[in-house]
Parts: structure tokens; sequence; C-alpha cells
């Protein structure tokens, strides 16, 4: 044998042990990760760390120091019996799917963060998609549906938070409200490139007639449970393409923004921060902000894209800016005003904030001596911008504009609205103004 031949074949083998090494570290270590609504008191982290330090000062106390395994034991009967009964029942159901699902591992938000801690929570907050991306299997428990029929009607699908524990994980299996797995089997959501996975898990189990007839029995399932993610697609509004191949980013930001119009959280806060790993954001968390949040947010996205998208809007504007969006809620309806806009409304794709407003090239137009239609002239109202014609619906989108402050330049947004317009006339050079 020559000597190439040995160190490729030594290089073979080598790289081969190393990718089933990988694959077996891989199995060892997946863990489930928990996807659930916070219902009244929930057991949280705190919740075991003061019942572990009142069970260490009893065992202290008795003179008989216990092992770990009798203080969980002892911690869980004291929850089974509590207030947090309800809850502790429903961690002790996910456990059970989760090693359903044969993870050694699980994660459960609930418990799993200390949320005394304003670090660790402002860690977890922006560490929490890679969490559910990186995931073997996420556990749904939809508390308000019986079966698949009644999961149109769940708050499960009308909360800020699980919009991404949809998005990000490989697989879900979701369960009723009783704990019955709605779907036959964990569904996944790419199955052809977790196939490898699966198959390597199989070369492990011995191969019998009855294996083999199993494995017929969830192929069927698995054909039945693909009519599932068109039954999701509807209730959410997201095509089956970005449920099953998801890519957290600021590309398609108008249709992002618009699933999360549809969403609710308790903390308001909370309408930006749930959406800071989908558009793959660096925002810090600070409770108390209110409002500013999705502000702070908005202003992010601003930095990182030229997507006229961000501006496409209806309803209340932020109190801090004319030209930003109130809330998630206003991107429920776009008009369709898009990138490719932008080189339509001045050839200068670019706009910034500064601290005179939002800085960016429009051909602004007086509404004074304008053959414009009634609609225009709105309360305040003075000027206005073409910004172009939506693809959606072929009508021209126009930014509707009121003078503000004694700089020339300067404007507040009034509205954005979609009419037919003959273009011809108001043709004009694009100038750099600045939106408060």
């Amino acid at each position: 044998m020559s000597i190439e031949r040995k160190i490729d074949d030594d290089y073979y083998f080598c790289k081969k042990d190393v990718c089933d090494c990988f694959k077996r570290v891989k199995q060892e270590l997946r863990y489930s990760i928990f996807s659930h609504r916070w219902e009244g008191t929930e057991v949280t982290f705190r919740h075991f760390q003061m019942l572990e330090q009142e069970m260490a000062k009893a065992d202290q106390d008795a003179g008989e120091p216990k092992s770990r395994l009798d203080v969980l034991r002892g911690i869980c009967e004291k929850l089974h019996s509590s207030s947090l009964s309800d809850s502790f029942s429903k961690l002790v159901h996910f456990l059970r799917a989760s090693s359903k699902s044969r993870c050694r591992w699980a994660w459960a938000d609930t418990i799993c963060i200390d949320k005394t801690s304003s670090a660790e929570t402002d860690e977890c907050i922006r560490s929490m998609f890679n969490w559910y991306r990186n995931s073997y299997i996420c556990i749904v428990f939809l508390a308000a549906s019986r079966n698949s029929e009644e999961m149109e009607d769940d708050p499960w699908f009308t909360r800020g938070w699980t919009l991404q524990e949809l998005l990000a994980p490989k697989r879900l299996a979701f369960y009723s409200s009783d704990w019955w797995q709605i779907t036959s089997r964990d569904s996944e959501k790419q199955p052809n490139e977790l196939e490898d996975e699966r198959q390597g898990e199989e070369e492990e189990a011995d191969e019998d007639e009855e294996e083999e007839q199993e494995e017929k029995e969830e192929a069927e399932e698995r054909e039945s449970d693909q009519l599932l993610w068109p039954h999701i697609s509807k209730i959410t509004g997201i095509d089956l393409e970005d449920l099953h191949n998801f890519k957290p980013g600021l590309d398609n930001l108008g249709k992002k923004l618009s699933w999360a119009s549809k969403r609710e959280t308790t903390l308001l806060e909370d309408l930006a921060y749930c959406l800071v790993g989908m558009l793959d954001i660096n925002l810090s968390v600070a409770y108390g902000e209110k409002e500013r949040a999705f502000y702070r947010l908005q202003l992010k996205i601003l930095k990182n894209s030229d997507d006229l998208a961000l501006f496409d809007w209806q309803g209340k504007s932020s109190v801090y800016s004319s030209m930003l969006a109130g809330s998630p809620a206003c991107f429920l309806k776009p008009l369709g005003l898009h990138t490719d806009a932008s080189a339509i409304v001045s050839g200068d794709p670019t706009f910034t904030q500064t601290n005179v407003g939002i800085r960016i090239s429009l051909a602004v137009h007086q509404l004074d001596g304008a053959k414009v239609h009634s609609s225009w002239k709105l309360p305040g109202a003075t000027a206005f911008s073409i910004l172009g014609a939506s693809p959606k619906s072929g009508y021209h989108i126009i930014l509707i504009l009121s003078k503000f402050g004694n700089r020339n330049q300067q404007y507040k947004r009034v509205a954005l609205i979609e009419d037919k317009v003959n273009v011809a006339p108001y043709k004009k050079a694009p100038e750099v103004v600045f939106i408060k």
C-alpha cells in the first residue's frame, strides 16, 4: 500500500470516528424545551431554592443529612400538596413527555430562570430564540384545547413569546389540556433533514419484525400529521415555508412584524423583547420602560435595515417619534410599502435617526394649491410625498405630513394612505427632510 493511500485511509477513519463521536454527544446531551402559557402562580426557580433551604435547615436540626435525591423528592411532595399543585403537575407532565421523546435533559422557563436577577433575565431573553432553535424537541401545552379542532381558539396562538417558540424549534409535540398528544408523533418541520439523526438512533435498536411494523405505522402517522401544519398556518397567518424553514433576521421585515401584530403580552415591554431573537436584534432589557421598549427596537431595526416596511403601519404613532409605530399592532394591515420603493422615492435608500428626527430624502409637495382628493387634507396636514406604487393593490402610497418647528425641512407624520395618482405633475428632485 502506498503512503498516500494509507494517509487517505487513516484520514477517512479518523473523520468517521469524529463524526460518530459528535453524533453520540449530540444524542446524549439533547434536551427538550417547554412552551406554555403562564397561568396564575407558577412554580419558579425561587420556590425550589427556598424549599431546598428549608429542608436543609430541618435536616440540620434533626442531625440527619439527606441525599440530593431525597431533598428533591421532599421538595416535590411539598409542591404537590401546596397551592402550586396545578403548576407542579404541569411540570411533571412536561418531564414525562420529554422522556417519551427520549430526552435526558429538559428546560422550562418557570424554573430554569432566576427572574429576581435582572442580569440573568437579560441574558436569557437574548438567548431564548437559540435555546428553542437548538432543542431536540419543543413540548407545547395547549391548556385550552382538547383536540386539534379546538386549537384555532387556543390563547397559545395569541401570545407574544409563543411566536418564537413556534418558529424556532425543529420539532414540536402538541399536547391537549388533559395531556394527550394531539399529534400522533413528534411533528418534525423538516423530516428530510432529520432523517440521518433518526437513522443513527435506529441502528442502535434491535431490528425485529415488531419494530418494522411500528416503523410502518409511524410513517402513516407522520403523513397524517402533515395536515397539522396547514391548520397552524391558517390559524397564525404564517405561510408553510416560514413555519418549516424560518430564518431569523431583518429580511421580510414587514411580514414578520405583521405576525407580531396579532400577539399580546402581559407586560408592555415584552411586545418588543419577544421579537429580539426572531429579528436577530441585540436589545438590552429594561423592565419599567413601557412603550419605549418597542421604540428602541425600531431604532435598532432602522440602524441595520433599509426596508421601508418599517414605516408601513396604521394607527397610533410612538410618543417618541411620529414616523415610528406605537406598538406591533400597527402592522396588522400594511399597505405594501417595501424596500424597492426607496429608489422610487429618491434614489437614496438610506435613512437615519438624528436629534432632530429621522433623516430621509423625499420629494415633498405642499398641499396648498395641489389638486388632490379631500381625503388627503387631514387635520394639521400641510404637505405630502408620493412613495411609489404598492405591489399589492397597484395604488400609490402617500405620506401625509405636517410642518413642525422652525426648521424649513422638519415635519411630523400625519398618516400613510393609498390612492390613485397621476404622478406627472409631482415630479421634482428629492430633498433631505427630517421627520420628528
